[in-house]
């Protein structure tokens, strides 16, 4: 059985996936730290730090997005993991919505502890789907 390229792109943009999430997460609590003035940083150094979150955030979602439709695209028939495909679907809805919540209604009080407690169970999920995924590899493999 020769090795079809495609089944590698899926993979790595989901460790792609994986490593810009932890660079979110980074982001944002230092973001949460800077904002509470727990970090010692200045007005403009939060903002910063909040920009780059906000960057980063919609490359994320944006990412996982495509990654989700590669995985449509190359329609593994041999391969029906449930938790993966079920894993992928929550995590776009809740990086929609995540980030919804915190662009819509930033001023509103209920926001942040919303869009913080989502990014902690997104956190989980992809915590799942590299686990799930890594099955899927060594069944393929």
């Amino acid at each position: 059985m020769s090795l079809n390229w495609r089944l590698l792109v899926h993979p790595s943009s989901g460790l792609l996936v994986v490593l810009l999430s932890t660079i979110v997460a980074v982001y944002g609590w230092r973001y949460r730290n800077a904002r509470l003035g727990k970090s010692g940083k200045d007005v403009i150094e939060t903002f910063n730090i909040q920009k780059v979150h906000k960057r980063l955030g919609i490359t994320l979602l944006s990412l996982t997005v495509i990654v989700w439709l590669v995985e449509l695209a190359i329609n593994f028939k041999m391969v029906n993991n449930a938790t993966h495909s079920l894993g992928a679907i929550a995590l776009v809805v809740l990086l929609a919505t995540s980030a919804t919540i915190i662009l819509k209604f930033r001023r509103r009080r209920w926001a942040s502890p919303v869009h913080l407690t989502l990014n902690g169970i997104i956190l989980v999920i992809i915590t799942v789907q590299l686990l799930s995924g890594i099955k899927i590899l060594n069944y393929l493999f």
